[in-house]
């Protein structure tokens, strides 16, 4: 080996150490969220799992008898199957009403001044600061028997006596869409606007329409925001408790309302075994929206 090679031979292994060296540091810094979530979400996440395979006890949490009763009645119980298919149901239901109204709102606000759109994001998140509670019981107010609507109704003469309103699953899927809209539009907001304008000059300068200009570069690029406000609501209308409970009473159970139920039995097993379902069903749902829009995502690329 020659002397200018012995020379080069320190700088290339340097060189070669290099990438080792930056992968380090970045890779400790994901161990604290990394523990975090473990210890928080992943650890009582396998303890419900466990704790669905044990038998109910009448003086305690549960027995150390393993089991399968618990899954086997929540899957196969026809009772927990139409629990399980009405909380899907009106979670997508709830997911695509938030999406229709939402959308045309976060395109009016990503069209506006960043001013007006700061005093309108305001507006739409200032319902968010108060309790779920209240604006539950606001809808109440409004839809009860005595409320303004069957006020309206009566004193007009359309109807002899108030409709009841309440219990059922339209006023559900109503309350779900009126609180989770905000989440949506602000996700698909922050998508459009960060939309460069150049694109859809482009378009129009070739002679596309504004509908046209729409559905070929404004909506493609805003799916990121559509899939962002897809997870959100979804994952909240398949967890929601309060507000099918205030909503919707005893007429319209869903699975957040049976797992509250099982555990103030004290039956914690199956308690246990509808919450595993629960959560495995909105992951399930959620990974097959994300792979259904990144392949159409692949597709248009192609």
């Amino acid at each position: 080996m020659s002397s200018t090679d012995e020379g080069n031979a320190p700088s290339t292994q340097a060189v070669r150490r290099t990438p080792g060296a930056v992968r380090t540091p970045a890779a400790s810094l994901l161990f604290p969220s990394l523990a975090f979530y473990t210890a928080l979400l992943a650890i009582p996440f396998l303890g419900l799992v466990v704790m669905g395979f044990l038998t109910t006890s009448q003086s305690g949490l549960f027995k150390a008898e393993f089991t399968l009763s618990n899954y086997v009645k929540v899957l196969l119980d026809s009772f927990y199957i139409s629990i399980i298919w009405t909380t899907l149901r009106l979670s997508i239901e709830t997911t695509a009403l938030c999406l229709l109204f939402g959308y045309p709102v976060a395109f009016w606000l990503a069209e506006q001044s960043p001013r007006t759109r700061k005093i309108v994001i305001l507006f739409l998140l200032f319902p968010l600061l108060l309790s779920t509670v209240i604006r539950i019981y606001g809808w109440i107010v409004v839809l009860g028997r005595s409320g303004l609507i069957n006020q309206l109704l009566v004193s007009s003469g359309f109807v002899d006596k108030p409709v009841a309103f309440l219990y059922h699953e339209t006023t559900v899927l109503l309350g779900m869409a009126t609180i989770l809209i905000p989440y949506a539009i602000v996700n698909i907001t922050n998508t459009l606007i960060t939309i460069d304008p150049a694109l859809k000059e482009a378009g129009a300068i070739h002679g596309a329409s504004p509908w046209r200009v729409f559905i070929s570069v404004t909506l493609p690029l805003s799916r990121p925001g559509i899939l962002s406000a897809m997870l959100i609501v979804f994952s909240v209308s398949m967890s929601t408790y309060l507000i099918s409970l205030l909503l919707g009473g005893p007429r319209v159970k869903l699975l957040g309302n049976v797992v509250f139920d099982a555990t103030s039995s004290f039956n914690w097993p199956l308690g246990a075994a509808l919450a595993v379902v629960l959560v495995i069903l909105t992951m399930i749902s959620c990974s097959a929206a994300i792979t259904v829009l990144s392949t159409d995502k692949q597709r248009g690329r192609q």
